[in-house]
């Protein structure tokens, strides 16, 4: 029985490229619900166009993003799943993406691979603290045992000369994302029946893993409020709860190519025609970011030769 795969898709900039986007998926698979959510403060959208796809439902602000927040990408995906399920939109998993994302198999062949493979879900995760971890200890120790206040915009240079304070003080400066000042904090929601885990902020997931974070969290406002002072919730929250649950089979693996290795200020290098190679190994599904101004040509070679679009 081939699942109902929902797509989540965020997006802040290049209407070409998300409307590309839309249509690839939507070619991909026909009758796939999509959620959009796009940042308006990044650029105007047309969704007339979009909406002409059939069964895409858009999710609009409710208040201002802040890259690193909790409202940047964990809150829109907790509304996502609000809106399918109060929608009666059928679903059998949840995957998620940005409009600089793309897929390098068909759709079909992803949509297989997941209801396939037995598990609940598919996503990066590790113990943050744990020997086996890729993050340095001091990482997950400044950004989930730290709550943060954020500074008016150009404080940052005030933060840089007063960052020997942080020798003596239990302070932590996190500029990547803007001003932010963090205190230490030992009264976290972390302990040895509920470990820290953190990964990358993609995942695809099986409908009741989807319910089960949504109820947690909805259950337990205490971590809530925890992860909305912390610094990328969206790389911890999600792996946090649903391996602790110890309910589902999660697979380590996203099914995404991202090339972290040369991230900037937490922003992974962009894909061109010289990633085809590694592209069309067959290890991936998904890739990202992809940006029409650097390569287009990238995704015209992606249709032709992965997708077998002509």
């Amino acid at each position: 029985m081939t699942p109902i795969v929902a797509y989540f898709i965020q997006s802040h900039r290049d209407p070409e490229q998300i409307h590309r986007l839309l249509r690839t998926l939507r070619r991909g698979s026909p009758a796939a619900p999509i959620v959009l959510q796009h940042n308006p403060a990044g650029c105007a959208l047309d969704e007339a166009p979009l909406a002409e796809l059939g069964n895409v439902h858009f999710l609009h602000l409710r208040e201002r993003q802040l890259r690193a927040n909790y409202n940047c990408q964990v809150q829109p995906y907790l509304e996502a799943i609000d809106l399918l399920e109060s929608s009666g939109i059928s679903y059998d998993w949840l995957v998620s993406l940005t409009a600089q994302c793309y897929p390098v198999q068909p759709l079909a062949t992803l949509e297989a691979h997941l209801e396939g493979s037995g598990a609940d879900g598919f996503l990066r995760y590790w113990d943050v603290l744990s020997p086996a971890s890729p993050w340095s200890r001091r990482k997950p120790r400044a950004r989930y045992w730290h709550r943060y206040r954020r500074l008016p915009d150009g404080a940052e240079p005030w933060l840089r000369a007063l960052r020997p304070l942080t020798k003596v003080l239990p302070l932590h400066f996190y500029l990547d994302y803007g001003p932010l000042v963090g205190r230490r904090t030992w009264n976290t929601p972390f302990g040895e029946g509920f470990r820290c885990y953190g990964g990358w902020a993609w995942f695809s997931l099986r409908r009741a893993a989807v319910l089960y974070l949504r109820d947690f969290l909805a259950a337990h406002p205490e971590v809530v409020e925890h992860y909305k002072r912390t610094v990328t919730p969206e790389e911890s929250i999600v792996q946090t709860v649903l391996v602790n649950s110890g309910r589902f089979k999660l697979v380590d693996d996203d099914l995404r190519l991202i090339d972290y290795e040369k991230a900037h200020k937490g922003s992974p290098r962009t894909m061109t025609v010289q990633d085809l190679p590694l592209l069309a190994s067959g290890r991936y599904f998904f890739a990202r970011k992809f940006d029409l101004a650097v390569d287009a040509a990238v995704l015209d070679r992606i249709d032709r030769e992965l997708l077998g679009y002509r």
